[in-house]
């Protein structure tokens, strides 16, 4: 077994600075150029999403392919840790923290959007009439297939790789330690360096696309539900509120500020799903979801590598690269805050709340919240107000409809507080290999990502700040596809060298 690496400096100063500065350099530059930053970012949307979509939909699938290889019998009783190693959190806090740290408020933003949004404009790999039958249980289908077994394999394979490597070899608690496997020692070099580097500006990237949605849905909400309007100023006043508290959470730590928010917000998560199931339409709702689980298994394979050949237009690229890529630019900090609240508990177990259980939560999310827009056919608000205010527009044909907008707006900021809070301690992590980093350093970061997302959500653009993510998620693809490799030489090894 390696030496302990545990780093006894508060930080890296090279993984610090750089990333520090490089984020400084990317907030002047949005500032003082914005013009030239969105042509840019939007220059390589085009590239990427033109020219790699298949290698996208490829590593996604391999990556879906492999975690179901780890629960199996070969790796899945390994644990993540020691022998002696428990689980520190609850079951229920554990799960808590791991779903809300890595759905965030997409779910409450594209949760009754997206169903409502194909419903009315078929996806290519169905097509049809748009508003007929077959046109929502498709469209829940593909609902479904965008935030199902491949968005969250991504998370899964990245966590075991962090864990297991971290936790038996005692190396630090960063993005490099995933690629233990894969380059060994040399991850305590400059390579190692610059990886956590690079996963500093991905996770910025990547979050800043939340919080551009959560600011335009809590805007949106507020005009449409209470027709209260901020002004030109708000996405700015809204972002600046969010930091603030979660910078503040985050810097309370982990089991105070994460632990407390992941289970409230569970908690409000179900109440709002119950209530919808039941005052809604219940036996429409049960049906649309049953009838899309069968299609999503039975299409997931041909769905998984379908680039839409011959179609005018770039919808897979708008759509499920888009996913694809945010998955990736969240998976370096999503990875690491489910590592270091997973240290214990075994492959099987981990993967399995990693990967099975989010997905059918949002199967079942999906089918009440998005199945009720499309039976209450919320399209024609889509139109007029923009895919945000969907939510508040199915609160408008349910009972207590003032309770349910306050319940929702709740939802939103208490899903995106677990996500940025989980993001700052990652990113404190990424920077200092400490498992409990230091409070200010923690701050500092909660402070950057407030700023890189108002920069890019400032725009008041969803696809300026979709857009955002595919940039930093590209390189991304690449490692991804070498952790796979590597994660599984490594756990063969390791059951060779311990006789398991």
């Amino acid at each position: 077994m390696s030496q302990p690496k545990i780093p006894t400096k508060p930080f890296d100063p090279m993984v610090f600075w750089v990333s520090a500065s490089l984020t400084i350099l990317f907030v002047l530059w949005s500032i003082v150029f914005p013009e030239n930053m969105g042509k840019t970012i939007n220059a390589v949307f085009s590239w990427t999403t033109t020219n790699w979509a298949w290698l996208y939909l490829l590593t996604a699938f391999l990556l879906v392919m492999g975690c179901f290889v780890l629960m199996g019998p070969g790796y899945g009783s390994l644990k993540l840790g020691l022998a002696h190693d428990k689980p520190e959190f609850s079951n229920f806090s554990w799960f808590a923290m791991l779903f809300g740290s890595a759905i965030a408020a997409g779910i409450v933003f594209w949760g009754p959007a997206e169903p409502a949004y194909h419903y009315m404009t078929p996806p290519p790999y169905f097509g049809g009439e748009a508003l007929s039958p077959a046109a929502g249980a498709n469209a829940m289908t593909y609902s479904f297939f965008h935030w199902g077994l491949s968005a969250w394999s991504i998370y899964a394979m990245l966590t075991v790789a962090i864990a297991h490597a971290c936790f038996t070899k005692n190396l630090p608690l960063k993005f490099s330690s995933a690629f233990y496997y894969v380059i060994g020692e040399k991850i305590h070099g400059t390579w190692g360096k610059v990886l956590d580097i690079f996963a500093v500006f991905a996770t910025l990237g990547g979050l800043a696309t939340t919080t551009g949605l959560v600011a335009l849905q809590l805007s949106s909400g507020l005009k449409f539900q209470y027709g209260l309007t901020l002004g030109p100023g708000s996405t700015y006043i809204i972002i600046g509120v969010l930091t603030a508290i979660f910078t503040f959470s985050v810097y309370t730590g982990l089991e105070k500020g994460v632990k407390i928010i992941g289970d409230v917000n569970m908690w409000v998560f179900v109440a709002v799903w119950f209530f919808i199931l039941i005052f809604g339409p219940t036996i429409f709702l049960i049906n649309l979801t049953t009838n899309a689980i069968g299609q999503y298994l039975l299409h997931f394979i041909p769905m998984s590598l379908f680039t839409a050949p011959g179609y005018e237009g770039n919808w897979i690229g708008s759509w499920t690269v888009f996913y694809w890529a945010w998955w990736m630019s969240w998976a370096p900090f999503v990875a690491v805050f489910i590592a270091r609240i997973s240290k214990g508990r075994s492959i099987r177990e981990t993967v399995a709340a990693t990967l099975i259980l989010p997905t059918l939560g949002n199967f079942l999310w999906y089918g009440v919240i998005g199945g009720a827009g499309i039976r209450f056919d919320v399209t024609a608000t889509l139109k007029e107000h923009g895919v945000e205010s969907a939510i508040f527009a199915i609160a408008q044909n349910l009972p207590m409809t003032g309770i349910l907008s306050i319940a929702l707006i709740f939802l939103i900021g208490t899903f995106f507080l677990t996500s940025a809070n989980s993001a700052a301690i990652s990113l404190a992590m990424f920077v200092s290999g400490h498992e409990n980093p230091g409070k200010n350093l923690r701050a500092f970061w909660g402070i950057a990502l407030g700023a890189v997302a108002a920069v890019l959500a400032g725009t008041g653009s969803l696809k300026a700040i979709q857009t955002a993510s595919i940039a930093t998620a590209f390189p991304l693809m690449f490692l991804l596809l070498f952790v796979l490799f590597g994660t599984f030489r490594g756990l063969a090894r390791y059951k060779k060298e311990n006789n398991q």
